[in-house]
């Protein structure tokens, strides 16, 4: 057995180094990410490490059928693991480059987490922890196949905000799939999560912090659905338990990470799935810790928890009190990273219905710029736009820097020699782009004013994205819109700017 363990992972480490190694050398796969100012990298980073990692998955699947004999492959639940996570690659690999919308991924998501529960992956029964009693789902077993992958896939790519997050934890995951089907003797099951673990290890060479090459949305959803496949796949054989909890237990972090952090943009009024820089990998940074100690710190604690629910369920939950006191240790790390305490919960609730209001405003400004966007004919009138919706979210004055030039304009009762009486924030949208802006502390809480600047950001950076992508050109105060794709949008120009006699 320890040869085909070898070959599998060499192969898919190999694969994976090479594939990327390739697209790095020839400039494969550079975007515009210097203009995403929620970033924490500087520069262009290619998002390509989806790659790598499909190259080795399909390398150990189409091997499964030289090295098993072929009646244990031909049933429809391995070319449904196929199928899926090939699609949900190249699901990933369009919004890369082409993004998509939520509600259309999310669609594609549950249409493949569809196909998967037809081809025959599913959960149809519950063991109680600790007992003998299972319960039969039934109808429900196939709504929580669905919610099972889905979820995975989008936890993989929340979680994919720092070099080597969520090809680490993936890393973890993989390798406890390829011990549970090691453990239940399902080969191919463990093949794949042998090639999958051998795929990533190639990708990290390239991802570990200074990261090189991206995981992207190809890598993340595809290790997300492997991830929910195989675990479904083991609990075929009567890990049901194991194979379903003990990934949970490994993001347990990261999951009330991305919790807190639903809750958080709920509670202002704004879109549940917009980025920011609140979550805690980001405050680590903030607070001095390099981004190789941060990384490594989080992989620590997923690792821990791996192993606690682990020996928790292996020994009938005679380590169920360490992991209980664990898991309290958990919750109460993000809740002391968030800097979440009763009295601060109080403040922030009185603030509540004024920071919804503003920030609800705010995108809805952030939004409608983005439609002026398409419509401008030139970077000078794209910042007067700008300036409009500036002092229509309350900010006193701004300074916006393109390279060597700058544009500034301020309300003619602010004066920003008044330090003491003025918030001050500074974003850096890329290498080239930087703002800044002032608001008066009558007006804005820190925290309510940094939440408005922050859209005010988000707002220059989407517009330039959608700038280049439409003129093919990079946004500055002396770009000049390109010619008219149609006469729809010439005329939506000459509304723009219209002129009366």
């Amino acid at each position: 057995m320890l040869f085909p363990t070898l070959f599998f992972l060499l192969l898919g480490c190999l694969s994976s180094w090479v594939i990327i190694q390739i697209c790095l050398v020839m400039n494969i796969g550079k975007g515009s990410e210097e203009l995403q100012h929620h970033h924490s990298h500087t520069g262009v980073i290619p998002r390509i490490g989806g790659l790598g990692i499909i190259l080795g998955f399909g390398l150990s699947y189409i091997l499964c059928f030289i090295y098993l004999e072929y009646e244990n492959i031909k049933s429809p639940i391995y070319y449904g693991i196929f199928a899926g996570a090939v699609t949900s690659f190249f699901l990933g690999l369009i919004d890369d480059f082409r993004p998509l919308g939520a509600k259309l991924k999310l669609s594609a998501q549950i249409a493949i987490a569809i196909i998967a529960y037809i081809c025959g992956l599913s959960v149809d029964m519950f063991v109680i922890p600790f007992t003998d009693i299972k319960i039969n789902l039934g109808i429900f077993g196939s709504v929580l196949t669905v919610f099972w992958i889905v979820s995975m896939m989008n936890i993989i790519n929340l979680i994919d905000g720092l070099d080597g997050l969520a090809g680490g934890i993936g890393l973890m995951l993989m390798g406890l799939l390829a011990y549970l089907a090691f453990e239940s003797n399902i080969v191919i099951s463990y093949i794949l999560a042998l090639g999958m673990v051998g795929a990533i290890i190639g990708f990290l060479f390239h991802n570990f912090p200074p990261a090189k090459a991206y995981l992207g949305d190809s890598g993340a959803y595809l290790i997300g659905f492997v991830i929910a496949s195989l675990s479904l796949l083991n609990s075929e054989k009567g890990a049901v338990l194991a194979a379903l909890i003990a990934p949970m237990l490994a993001l347990a972090l990261p999951i009330a990470d991305v919790a807190y952090a639903i809750i958080r943009r709920a509670i202002r009024g704004l879109p549940l799935f917009r980025p920011d820089k609140e979550h805690i990998h980001h405050k680590f940074l903030r607070a001095g810790h390099s981004r190789q100690r941060t990384v490594l710190f989080l992989y620590a604690i997923s690792l821990l928890a791996l192993v606690g629910g682990l020996l928790a369920f292996a020994y009938q939950g005679r380590y169920l009190p360490i992991f209980m006191g664990f898991t309290s240790f958990v919750v109460l790390f993000v809740f002391r990273s968030q800097k979440i305490s009763l009295l601060g919960m109080r403040n922030g609730l009185n603030e509540t219905l004024r920071v919804r209001q503003d920030a609800r405003n705010a995108i809805y400004l952030r939004d409608w710029f983005l439609l002026e966007t398409e419509r401008a004919d030139s970077g000078s009138n794209l910042w007067e736009d700008y300036s409009f919706i500036l002092k229509k979210m309350g900010i006193c004055e701004a300074e916006l820097t393109i390279g060597k030039i700058k544009r500034t304009f301020s309300l003619p009762d602010s004066s920003s020699s008044a330090l003491d009486s003025m918030w001050h924030a500074e974003h850096s949208i890329g290498e080239q782009v930087i703002l800044r802006v002032c608001a008066d502390r009558v007006n804005f809480s820190e925290n309510h004013f940094a939440l408005i600047a922050d859209i005010a950001a988000e707002a220059w950076s989407k517009a330039a994205l959608r700038w280049k992508d439409m003129n093919d050109c990079p946004l500055d105060f002396e770009s000049e819109a390109g010619e008219s794709a149609n006469y729809q949008q010439q005329k939506a120009r000459s509304l723009y700017r219209p002129t009366y006699p």
